[in-house]
């Protein structure tokens, strides 16, 4: 069930291997003293990360400039373009548009697939654009 969480030792799936934390240089030490939030993934194989590469190509199809895209996902710029470029309140608010729009468009798909759902809040937001039928 998704948003179940679950314990971090030993692994949060039977008959996958233990969970083996992350290691290299900035990255903090994980002890059997540390509690890291865990959840069963919304779809299998789906990850935090993979969600990066899908809100990187939405920007990338939105048209956003380079060094709003490198701020938002954390990266800097390198080179003279990371010197010479800053970021304006008009990108900043053409990046909120293109986001809204991708997320009313979301919206309109899931409609379409059932009007009603089982997550509250997502009913809610259905049922604002009229929706009726059953949950899925």
């Amino acid at each position: 069930m998704a948003g179940k969480p679950m314990p971090p030792w030993p692994a949060a799936t039977p008959g996958l291997p233990t969970y083996t934390p992350p290691a290299g240089r900035g990255r903090p030490r994980i002890t059997e003293s540390t509690f890291p939030a865990t959840w069963l993934p919304v779809l299998p194989g789906l990850t935090p990360h993979g969600l990066r590469h899908g809100h990187q190509t939405w920007m990338d199809e939105a048209g956003i400039s380079c060094v709003l895209q490198s701020e938002r996902m954390g990266h800097e710029v390198p080179g003279m373009r990371g010197v010479y470029s800053h970021i304006s309140e008009r990108m900043r608010k053409g990046l909120i548009g293109a986001l809204e729009e991708f997320w009313e468009d979301s919206l309109e798909e899931r409609a379409r697939l059932a009007q009603l759902s089982a997550v509250s809040v997502l009913d809610g937001l259905l049922r604002d654009r009229g929706g009726s039928g059953r949950a899925v």
